[in-house]
């Protein structure tokens, strides 16, 4: 007869999962966990076998919040009030925090677990979209609605929204941008047309095309950002950047000083090779204009074979322990940078009555941070082209058909 454990599973669980949360899995050591557990790791392995097995523990426990969350929002009595469950409550922030860091980056002999919460996913979706139907057959959205095409935009939404909640978001700020996200919602009387108008003869934009490398420097660089675009600050090794650059570490340390500077060398890289679609974007003639051209340089860069998937900004701004504060301090400054400068052409925007005067611009613009979140989550994890051009699709749609946010200055 197994002895009775001496401690509180689901305790123990919770604590180790504030651990995973904050630090990921190739970030949290053994020593943290002991610690927030208050067991010792003998303890831990004669109870869940290995670090693998009680990460398994803690991604059951908050897979089953999740599906508790999505089992009560599905029964909502309208499509509305079903979108509107999913995007202004939420599970337990932790748990948001775990299934991102676990969906976005682990060590090579844990692969298993992105492409398992891509299935995740992919089947929270479906179940959406066979809501959405039930919601046609009873009159509650329109004959023509495309349910694929919505249910893609609501999951995106969350996706987003969980990798602000990641990156310790406020609870004021995920408001701000759910409630945005809804507004859309509730203004998509006609969105089965705004798709098709939306979607018609519409092509991601043309792929940039790099500066062509002149210097070994200039190659190392560009290889060690791969690494931490891939791994994050915390699960790049020294060994890792070495032999992706093809450089000793005496040449590394002599080259870009250490780790830490290395790396905002390669963000400067990184931010230099979006910043032509970035600029165009905001250069566009409309609110809508700028929105779309964001969204579709996003996919673009998931679309893009020649780099990774994901975001190397998204990433770092959650991933590591104690010792990637700077990193993540310095990510969210410029991701506060972009805040700014959006809002300002949204302002703008509302003043040339381009924008409805009522429209909250602050949370216009995370509402918009929160889709491409998503887009990047999405297609870090593994989403299909497909998945990701239909995402595109739904939330300009979503835009064009939201009079609240637009005059009618854009439409054609």
């Amino acid at each position: 007869m197994a002895r009775p454990r001496a401690f509180e599973e689901k305790e123990v669980l919770d604590r180790a999962a504030d651990v995973f949360g904050r630090h990921g899995y190739d970030g949290s050591t053994m020593v943290e966990l002991t610690s927030a557990m208050g067991l010792n790791s003998p303890s831990i392995y004669a109870a869940f076998g290995s670090k693998r097995g009680l990460f398994d523990a803690v991604l059951k426990r908050c897979s089953a919040r999740e599906d508790e969350h999505w089992a009560w929002a599905l029964a909502a009595p309208t499509a509305e009030d079903v979108v509107k469950r999913l995007l202004t409550t939420s599970p337990e922030q932790t748990a948001s925090r775990i299934l991102v860091h676990a969906g976005l980056a682990m060590s090579s002999e844990n692969t298993d677990i992105p492409q398992a919460l891509l299935h995740r996913r992919q089947a929270a979706e479906q179940r959406l979209r066979d809501r959405f139907e039930e919601a046609k057959t009873a009159n509650d959205l329109p004959a023509d609605a495309d349910t694929s095409r919505l249910a893609s935009y609501v999951t995106s939404v969350l996706g987003g929204l969980a990798m602000k909640a990641a990156g310790a978001a406020p609870h004021g700020e995920l408001r701000q941008a759910a409630e945005q996200a809804l507004a859309a919602w509730r203004a998509f009387s006609d969105v089965a047309n705004a798709t098709v108008t939306a979607t018609r003869g519409s092509r991601p934009a043309p792929e940039h095309a790099r500066d062509s490398r002149r210097f070994n420097a200039d190659a190392a660089l560009d290889a060690a950002m791969k690494v931490f675009w891939t791994k994050g600050f915390g699960g790049a090794s020294l060994n890792d950047l070495t032999e992706a650059m093809g450089i000793t570490r005496p040449s590394l340390y002599a080259a870009f000083g250490n780790k830490e500077a290395l790396f905002f060398r390669a963000l400067d890289l990184y931010q230099s090779l979006r910043k032509d679609y970035m600029t165009e974007a905001l250069q566009a003639e409309t609110a809508r204009g700028v929105f779309e051209a964001l969204l579709r340089g996003a996919l673009c860069d998931q679309l893009d074979e020649k780099q990774p998937r994901g975001c190397l900004m998204v990433l770092n701004a959650i991933q590591g322990g104690d010792e990637a504060e700077p990193i993540r301090h310095e990510v969210r400054r410029r991701q506060a940078m972009g805040r700014e400068v959006l809002a300002a052409r949204f302002e703008r925007a509302k003043k040339e009555g381009d924008l409805s005067p009522n429209v909250n611009v602050e949370g216009l613009v995370r509402f918009v941070q929160s889709l491409m979140h998503g887009i990047l989550t999405q297609g870090g994890a593994g989403a299909s082209p497909g998945e990701l051009e239909a995402l595109v699709e739904s939330s300009i749609a979503m835009w064009t058909a939201s009079v609240n946010l637009s005059t009618g200055k854009d439409k054609t």
